[in-house]
């Protein structure tokens, strides 16, 4: 289970040098009012361009202006209307620069672009134009209080600006009940990369994630659009607030329901690992089956850089989970007796601590998908390599040193030593310190199903024989082992490792049978 939760690429930096207009935008001075008003719709064009990363050429052979947005390429000529050229500087009007390009800017007097609260895409690939040239000052004038108190991890701002060597799109947008999400992508030499800039309802930068995407995902044969329905449901509120979607069986309820806890990472409501998609596969398989399923995104995907530096275990596993249980419970299409946490890898594991933190009892049962071996705690891991994970012996090394400064008596979150580097951050690591999964399992005493694939290199089987033991004497619980199956549930070999997952694949429908059958049996 043990992973590298920081993501580190090193992007080769080279770009072709590409032809400008020769001569720098001066000043705008105007002569009279009647040409101060008219200046003042005005727009320096390639002044506009560099800001907001929308390359800007003359072509003298064509004698024309090219604008590169995103991979579009639009073409303007001296003559055509809004277009005009003074001291050999190029201006737009701004009713023409909302025609042709569909950017609603202007011009301030301090020299930086006033930009539309409503345009989410020309803010965002502004804010990342800037964040990529060290500019952070401008880049923060496009981002809400919060975000500007908060800081972008390092090598995430290193990251973001290597992407700048490579070609973009201009974004797609998201919109829902917590965050407007403009993806940018960028095409880098073996796969596109994504970054992720979430804009408030005021249209200000909220957050940010930048991730790399492996395209090929299909939907698995059970999929049956016409057995299901999706709606949108937000679970937390403030920085824990993430927009889930319930997949709902087709006819009438109450249904029993599924709350889904993802593993380790910043992982999307999917659980998206590469070409693979894990809990989309489990909602719309166990939706065919009459089991309504609740899936959403981490709280630490959705607000990455305001909670990196501060977040817990709860924080990350247990505290949404919890509430999405009390929601599910008051909705009437939900038998709220028949509710059920499911985690998979660390959310597997996290599974005692979910249920012992459950004072109102609002699930009736949990699912261990791939669950780590609960006898042994995170810092006791290390010390076990046989369990598995994905980190080299060099990383083991470093964390076993870094977890020294953890298990001293006097180790404070709030001020950690200055040695101390491990990721997340000190409050993580101070929770999950303390987290006795075998001490946490005696809390609550309800039906379980664990589950493990035989072909996992994250969670080796023999993991499953832990769960056997702590729940030993425990009628109420049962276990699934299956041959094949990788750590996604997905058919792959071992030795594979993590090429298993470049490769599109669902979750076995044994495994879907096996929860609904499950979950039918609770109702007997």
């Amino acid at each position: 289970m043990k992973i590298n939760r920081m993501l580190a690429i090193s992007l080769a930096a080279a770009i072709a040098a590409t032809g400008t207009l020769a001569v720098a935008a001066p000043a705008v001075r105007a002569a009279g009012d009647a040409q101060a008003a008219s200046v003042a719709k005005e727009i320096l064009l390639r002044k506009l361009g560099e800001w907001i990363g929308m390359p800007v050429r003359w072509d003298s052979k064509e004698r024309t202006i090219e604008v590169d947005k995103g991979a579009e390429t639009i073409r303007y000529r001296l003559t055509d209307e809004g277009i005009s050229s003074r001291e050999s500087t190029v201006y737009i009007t701004q009713e023409a620069l909302r025609r042709t390009l569909g950017i609603e800017a202007s011009w301030s007097p301090d020299g930086k672009p006033e930009l539309s609260a409503a345009d989410a895409v020309t803010r965002a690939n502004a804010f990342l134009t800037r964040l990529q040239n060290g500019d952070m000052e401008s880049a923060y004038s496009f981002a809400d209080a919060r975000f500007r108190e908060s800081a972008i991890p390092a090598w995430m701002r290193q990251w973001i600006g290597q992407l700048a060597a490579f070609p973009r799109t201009w974004g797609t947008v998201a919109a829902d009940a917590v965050h407007t999400t403009v993806t940018i992508s960028f095409q880098g030499p073996a796969a596109p990369f994504d970054v992720e800039i979430r804009l408030n309802g005021d249209g200000q930068v909220d957050d940010l994630y930048a991730t790399v995407r492996v395209d090929g995902y299909r939907s698995p044969a059970y999929d049956r659009p016409e057995a299901y329905k999706e709606q949108p449901l937000v679970v937390g509120e403030g920085d824990h607030a993430v927009q889930g979607t319930l997949t709902l069986p087709a006819g009438e309820g109450p249904f029993p329901a599924v709350v889904l806890v993802q593993g380790d990472g910043e992982l999307d409501a999917d659980s998206t690992v590469y070409a693979q998609k894990p809990f989309r596969d489990l909602a719309v398989g166990l939706a065919g089956q009459g089991i309504a399923v609740l899936r959403m995104p981490k709280t630490t995907r959705e607000h990455f850089v305001q909670l990196s530096d501060r977040y817990t275990i709860d924080d990350e596993f247990a505290d949404n989970a919890l509430l999405a249980a009390e929601l599910l419970a008051r909705n009437p299409a939900i038998d709220p007796k028949r509710v059920y946490a499911a985690g998979h890898s660390r959310g597997g594991w996290m599974i005692p601590r979910i249920l012992g933190d459950d004072a109102k009892k609002r699930f009736a049962g949990a699912i261990v998908l791939a669950g780590a071996d609960p006898r042994y705690s995170e810092i006791e891991s290390y010390d076990h390599p046989e369990l598995g994970g994905m980190i080299s012996a060099e990383e083991l090394t470093f964390y076993r040193e870094q977890l020294k400064l953890v298990k001293e008596p006097g180790f404070d979150p709030a001020n950690p030593p200055q040695t101390f580097q491990l990721p997340p951050n000190a409050y993580w690591w101070a929770d999950i310190a303390g987290y006795e999964p075998a001490e946490e399992a005696k809390k609550r005493d309800v039906d379980m199903l664990v589950l493990q694939g035989e072909e996992d290199f994250q969670v080796p089987a023999v993991s499953l024989q832990g769960w056997k033991e702590v729940y030993a004497g425990r009628a109420n619980v049962e276990y699934r082992s299956y041959p094949k199956l990788t750590h996604l549930f997905t058919e792959g070999k071992l030795e594979d490792g993590i090429q298993s997952y470049l490769r599109p694949a669902n979750v076995d429908e044994r495994v879907i049978d096996d929860i609904a059958d499950w979950i039918g049996e609770r109702a007997r």
